[in-house]
């Protein structure tokens, strides 16, 4: 089962193609204009949340208790910062930079999926700019939604557009205005 695992976590470029599905639900705190944090909910899809329960929840009661949940805790906090946070933000043509990671929660719901809910804590100007989800070796799909996304930024005119080239797959939300 490790082997699985881990062959679906780090697989060779030569199966370059998404391994692991996660459904985002993006909101964008906004103050004066400007983005003050991004509080963030990612749904794994049913394959990767099962494998994941089954790697971390070590007393196999199929529920995570406070020392598994610190473990993945850990792990996924690692894999975020590395991999800076699956997310490129680009206002007005300018990177923005992520300070922190804050307030992260592993759950599970009740149809088995692991959620992981988290706030990047970071500062750009809203109008015009662009997130950008992905992973940067194809093994991950961000699956970003209009639907996912509307209820949560009801002050936004934005857009999503899927991104797939021969590097990454993903989704960006564009935004052009506050409402």
């Amino acid at each position: 089962m490790k082997l699985l695992i881990t062959f679906l976590l780090t697989s060779v470029a030569l199966f370059a193609h998404p391994h692991i599905f996660v459904d985002i639900y993006p909101k964008i705190n906004i103050q004066n204009n400007k983005a003050t944090s991004l509080s963030l909910q990612w749904k794994f899809d049913q394959m990767t949340s099962s494998m994941l329960i089954m790697k971390y929840d070590r007393d196999k009661d199929n529920q995570l208790n406070k020392k598994e949940l610190s473990r993945i805790k850990k792990n996924a906090i690692k894999s975020l910062k590395k991999n800076n946070y699956y997310l490129k933000i680009v206002p007005k043509n300018e990177n923005a930079k992520i300070q922190k990671l804050d307030n992260f929660v592993v759950t599970i719901n009740k149809m088995g999926r692991l959620i992981y809910s988290f706030d990047l804590i970071c500062s750009f100007e809203v109008k015009e700019s662009n997130l950008l989800f992905y992973h940067k070796n194809y093994y991950i799909a961000f699956m970003l939604k209009k639907s996912s996304v509307e209820p949560l930024n009801k002050n936004l005119n934005f857009s999503i557009r899927k991104v797939d080239n021969e590097r990454y797959f993903g989704y960006a939300m564009q935004i052009k205005d506050i409402k």
